[in-house]
């Protein structure tokens, strides 16, 4: 599955799987598309993505802990899904 609403409204395109790899390897990713990943994508496509890409709940609660959320960008549905 590919996140085409990542790359939308940029010239270049992002391949999904450089996302991924940052977030497995827990390295910030400063562009902005990553927070669209983390507070723009609904959760249910991010969860489809995430399985897709081998990436663990776990993984994604501590990207978002670490890089997304100190930067004042919330998602209060993944967040609830993270408390459950």
């Amino acid at each position: 599955m590919k996140l085409i609403t990542i790359n939308n409204a940029y010239k270049n395109e992002i391949d999904d799987k450089v996302f991924a790899k940052a977030i497995k390897e827990m390295k910030d990713f400063k562009d902005e598309r990553m927070e669209v990943l983390f507070t723009e994508i609904p959760t249910k496509e991010l969860f489809k993505w995430m399985i897709e890409n081998d990436i663990s709940i776990e993984q994604i609660k501590e990207y978002y802990e670490k890089y997304i959320k100190p930067r004042g960008l919330r998602n209060l549905q993944l967040e609830d899904f993270f408390e459950v």
